[in-house]
Parts: C-alpha cells; structure tokens; sequence
C-alpha cells in the first residue's frame, strides 16, 4: 500500500479543526452569502454551513489521492475551495 497516496487526507484535518472552532465562535445561523445590496441574501443552520467546506475538502482528498497528474491538480484545487469557504464562513459571521 503506498502511504503517499493517502497524506492529502492530512489537509482536511485543519478544516475539522475550523469546524469545531466555529462551532464554538459562530452565531446559530450562518450567513453564507451576501447581496448585492449588501443583505445576507443565504442563511443557514451552522452545522450545514461548517460541514460544507469539510465535505468538499474530504472529496478534494479524495480526488487528489487518486492515480493521474489531472485528477491530483484537480484535487488540491478542491481543498483550497474549501479552505477560502472556510475563510469567507469565518469573515462574514464574526
């Protein structure tokens, strides 16, 4: 078994870690998208709005984990996604 192929599984471990800190720090409902006119236009429930960039991350592992220089590419650029979800979820609730 190649341990190699398992180590972006590693990158998801600081967006659980965000998740549980947000759990703490964020307000019950989240607000995940704002108009243009500058009002929340998207909320939702924080456990769906902290699960999200998890989800997403642990499919980006998934893919990057995978055989094939695309799918790895394709992969981290998922996990980033979530990385800048997780930021964005951060910035606009605190």
């Amino acid at each position: 078994m190649d341990k190699k192929r398992f180590w972006p599984f590693l990158l998801v471990i600081p967006l659980i870690a965000a998740s549980v800190a947000g759990w703490f720090a964020l307000p019950d409902e989240l607000v995940m998208q704002v108009g243009a006119d500058g009002r929340p236009s998207n909320i939702m429930p924080k456990l769906f709005g902290l699960l999200i960039p998890v989800a997403v991350g642990a499919v980006g592992a998934g893919i990057a984990s995978s055989e094939g220089r695309e799918k790895h590419l394709a992969g981290f650029i998922a996990l980033a996604v979530a990385a800048v979800i997780t930021g964005l979820t951060f910035f606009m609730n605190l």
